[in-house]
C-alpha cells in the first residue's frame, strides 16, 4: 500500500474514532499481572518468542525487556489492581511492532494491528504530527523524539480533556 492509502486509511479510521461518541474510562480494567499473563497468551499464540514476567499488584511501574532493545512499562494505578497505561518503548527496530501489537492486542483483543502499523509507520515517518489513534476507547500515541534513538507508543484510556498536552505526558 502506498503512502496515501495509508494517509486515507488513517483520516477514515481517525475520523470514525473521533466524530463516534468516545468512551471514557479511567483506567484500564486489567492489572499488571493480568496484562503481562494476556501479553504472553497472545505471543504465544502468534508464534512469537515474546514473554513478560508475572507483575505484582502494586502501583507505580513495572517494567519487562521481551527482546534486546525493546522494553515494555506499565503504571499501575494506585490500588496496584488496574493499569493506567502502557507504554513499549523500542531501541532496535527488531521485534518493535511485534512487541507493541503484542501489547494492544493484550489489552483490546478487537484491536486492528495492521491499522494500528499504518498509523505508527505514518507517524514515524513525519506524515502525521502531533496526531494520536483512537480506537475503542483507547489511545495510542506515537513518541519520536528527533534527537533520540528511540520510538515509544503510549496506550491510556482516551480522556478528551487530556489528549492535548498527550506529547508532553509520554
Amino acid at each position: 500500500m502506498n503512502i496515501t492509502g495509508i494517509l486515507v486509511t488513517l483520516s477514515l479510521a481517525s475520523s470514525v474514532a473521533v466524530s463516534s461518541t468516545p468512551i471514557e474510562k479511567k483506567l484500564l480494567g486489567i492489572s499488571p499481572g493480568e496484562f503481562a499473563s494476556q501479553f504472553n497468551t497472545v505471543a504465544q499464540a502468534d508464534g512469537a518468542s515474546l514473554t513478560l514476567p508475572a507483575f505484582g499488584a502494586k502501583s507505580g511501574w513495572h517494567r519487562a525487556h521481551p527482546s534486546a532493545g525493546v522494553s515494555v512499562l506499565v503504571r499501575a494505578a494506585p490500588t496496584g489492581h488496574s493499569l493506567d497505561e502502557v507504554v513499549v518503548v523500542c531501541r532496535t527496530a527488531e521485534q518493535c511492532m511485534l512487541t507493541i501489537c503484542t501489547a494492544a492486542k493484550a489489552i483490546d483483543a478487537a484491536v486492528d494491528p495492521n491499522l494500528l502499523q499504518y498509523f505508527i509507520a505514518a507517524r514515524i515517518a513525519s506524515h502525521i504530527r502531533n496526531v494520536a489513534l483512537v480506537m475503542s476507547g483507547l489511545v495510542y500515541v506515537v513518541v519520536s523524539p528527533e534527537d533520540e534513538d528511540y520510538v515509544a507508543l503510549v496506550i491510556r484510556p482516551y480522556r478528551p480533556q487530556q489528549e492535548l498536552t498527550a506529547q508532553r505526558q509520554a
